[in-house]
């Protein structure tokens, strides 16, 4: 089983261009000077707004004695509702750590996408608001939707951080769609008061440690492990591995990659002492068969280069980038390379939502100047009197140059990177 996971982030702009290279943003705003007071628009909920609770199974409620068409499943309001309440539940538990220790890889998620379909008739309504011009209205649904999205980041999986990510991304659609609205409110300073990162992937990292682990455990390092034993887990890393193409397709490809090595003895006696220097004792480890050490040696580095990249979760994007290109190549394939968690997707997914949100902040800061300048674009963005945040894949000011009465506002993607959605460049006039 492969362990990288997709989610699918519909980005629903208008206007919004899709080149070969990179993806055109064209926002024509109203200069407005930032609210009084500042915090009166905020784009989650204010602890005043919530009330003690477990919003989960409050979500799921919204699907109960729902009518669903044949065609398509749309929710009703009362549903939404539902859900506006249960963003402003205040203890958020999927209650799965017993069957993440149990389940490993095979761990059932059929909430997630209930949670992806609760988000996308949510992002329905937002944008209806915002064409009818409900800024209230439009930004009690965005707090909901961001709200949402921060409880999605509470599940203890990378696959729960990633369609957490993706909740709260498809809610920049209707946002940008609100700021050309005439009369939209300033969000310079909602957008600031965010959390940075809105989404925290730290759960879902210490869920994957504890899943991976629970797909091991007859790996056992106390006590010799019979012919029997060993038979039955080189068939589970085989059924794990199946189709990556690291094997011959097959359990014997397995048993061949250890046999190669167990028949070098320097190569098992080296095993043998680095599962010593582990911890093991030696005496322990004098007892195992050639196998058991080859198989334990294997999974001690699959830690090692799992925790060379977890190391890094903490970090901002920018250095976690410049790390990642700086870090040496395997030499070697082990048996449970296949296992290593798809922590660069989900950080670069991380990534890309603060870059959205950042430049968001930019935006609003350019209709602050105009308020002040009579309508006018900054030449350069020092000229900006509130602070700015910096691109986090580079670490440094975002793109900007103004080309006849037009702004062009650039995130750089992150290096190698070919996905459009990378690649954002705004184009934004002030309407005069």
């Amino acid at each position: 089983m492969a362990r990288i996971f997709f989610a699918v982030v519909a980005l629903t702009v208008f206007p919004l261009v899709s080149r070969a290279d990179e993806t055109v943003i064209r926002l024509n705003v109203q200069p407005m000077a930032a609210p009084k007071p500042a915090l009166r628009y905020l784009l989650l909920p204010e602890l005043k707004e919530m009330s003690p609770g477990n919003p989960i199974p409050n979500y799921l409620k919204c699907f109960m004695d729902q009518d669903f068409s044949a065609e398509q499943e749309i929710l009703n309001k009362s549903a939404l509702r539902q859900a506006d309440q249960a963003a402003r539940l205040d203890k958020p538990d999927w209650q799965i750590l017993l069957k993440l220790r149990t389940d490993g890889i095979g761990l059932l998620l059929p909430d997630l996408q209930k949670m992806r379909m609760l988000a996308a008739e949510l992002k329905g309504r937002f944008h209806e608001e915002v064409t009818q011009g409900r800024f209230d209205d439009a930004l009690r649904t965005a707090k909901t939707m961001f709200a949402m999205s921060r409880h999605m980041g509470e599940h203890p999986t990378l696959v729960g951080d990633l369609v957490a990510i993706a909740m709260a991304t498809i809610t920049i659609g209707p946002l940008e769609e609100m700021l050309e609205q005439p009369g939209c409110p300033n969000l310079y300073w909602a957008l600031t008061n965010l959390p940075d990162p809105l989404i925290s992937v730290s759960k879902g990292m210490e869920g994957e440690r504890m899943l991976i682990r629970s797909e091991f455990r007859e790996l056992d390092d106390r006590k010799p492990m019979t012919p029997g034993q060993i038979k039955k887990l080189i068939f589970h890393i085989y059924a794990l591995s199946r189709g990556d193409g690291k094997f011959d397709e097959s359990v014997n490809g397995v048993r061949a990659w250890i046999d190669a090595r167990t028949k070098d003895e320097k190569l098992v006696e080296a095993a043998r002492r680095r599962l010593v220097e582990h911890g093991i004792p030696e005496e322990r480890v004098s007892r195992f068969s050639a196998d058991q050490v080859i198989l334990l040696d294997g999974y001690r580095e699959y830690e090692v280069r799992r925790d060379e990249e977890m190391k890094l979760t903490n970090l901002s994007t920018w250095q976690v980038e410049a790390l990642v290109r700086q870090a040496k190549p395997v030499k070697e394939p082990s048996l449970f390379d296949n296992v290593l968690p798809a922590l660069r997707i989900v950080r670069r997914a991380q990534g890309r939502l603060e870059q959205r949100i950042a430049l968001l902040r930019h935006v609003e800061a350019l209709r602050l100047y105009a308020a002040e300048h009579d309508g006018k674009l900054p030449e350069k963005l020092s000229d900006i009197d509130v602070p700015l945040p910096i691109d986090p894949f580079t670490g440094k000011p975002f793109l900007y140059k103004v080309e006849d009465e037009t702004a062009h506002l650039r995130g750089t993607p992150p290096r190698g990177e070919k996905n459009p959605s990378y690649n954002i460049h705004y184009e934004i006039t002030i309407r005069k």
